[in-house]
């Protein structure tokens, strides 16, 4: 049994300080990370500073620090060579920041695939489990929760890509972003109602559903009803935009705001590889003031 010395605690008092078992903390002393004091008994005992030292090296390895560059943080800071362990925290924040990137990729990816899902829900919600083949295109109503975003206007914004891609990443870069960040970040298209009702369909705005801070162009997607156009197969615009708003009409609703254009793939982040093309916009009842 442990006998306890003044002011030192036993192995067991400091698991549960540290709320690890007692293997742990043996397992740490054998790895010669934090060693114990021992007693005339030959009997494990640590003293507060080791304790504090404890939490160090637990929030260490909850970083993802190896044993070999915790004892080497260790041995760094008993030699006061702060700049090594400066440089061994930097290189961490660089693998971090890269971890991060790719979370965000595959967060994209994802959120496509989410929406794919989506998709192939309303599809069989709308036409039946019998279907056997997907449509070229169909149209749902459904209700959609707030998404928030911001937006930048662009007049005739589909006559020139590579205008318009120069002129959104000038805009980002004021922002300290550029066109890879769009890589983890949704974003298409919007006609303004403006536009619809003077039946110019050109996308005049390219909306990203993210904030940047101090950005001045919010956007908002309101909750409420929604309709969607779900499209397998393009066609010629202008009229693949009257049919949505006929459909619209004919289902006793009008439109309450701007038409918002994605494309969603399934686990594919090339253009070349898309899936379905995404038309909403919101709509409210035809006998609505």
């Amino acid at each position: 049994m442990e006998k306890k010395v003044e002011n030192l605690l036993t192995v067991g008092e400091v698991a549960e300080i540290l709320g690890v078992n007692k293997n742990t903390v043996l397992y740490y002393d054998r790895e010669g990370i934090i060693k114990a004091i021992r007693n005339e008994s030959n009997y494990r005992f640590y003293d507060e500073k080791k304790i504090k030292n404890f939490k160090s090296v637990l929030k260490l390895r909850k970083l993802g620090f190896s044993l070999e560059t915790i004892k080497a943080i260790g041995n760094y800071i008993n030699e006061k060579n702060y700049i090594a362990v400066l440089e061994i925290m930097k290189k961490k924040i660089e693998e971090n920041k890269k971890k991060i990137e790719e979370i965000e990729k595959d967060m994209k990816a994802l959120e496509s695939n989410e929406k794919y899902m989506e998709y192939l829900n309303d599809l069989i919600e709308n036409e039946g489990e019998n279907l056997k083949e997907e449509p070229e295109n169909f149209f749902c109503i459904k209700t959609c929760k707030e998404e928030k975003g911001i937006f930048i206007d662009i007049e005739d914004i589909e006559k020139n890509f590579n205008v318009q891609k120069r002129f959104v990443e000038k805009e980002l870069k004021r922002y300290k972003k550029d066109f890879n960040w769009l890589k983890k970040q949704f974003f298409g298209k919007g006609i303004s109602q403006k536009n619809i009702l003077a039946k110019n369909y050109e996308c005049d705005m390219f909306i990203i559903k993210t904030d940047i801070e101090n950005y001045p162009n919010k956007y908002i997607f309101p909750e409420g009803e929604y309709a969607f156009l779900y499209l397998k197969k393009s066609g010629q615009k202008d009229c693949l935009i009257n049919d949505f708003l006929n459909k619209i009409k004919i289902n006793n609703y009008k439109i309450n705001g701007d038409i918002f254009i994605e494309d969603v793939s399934l686990f594919a982040e090339e253009q070349n590889e898309l899936e379905v093309r995404i038309l909403k916009i919101p709509i409210k009842p035809l006998t609505s003031e």
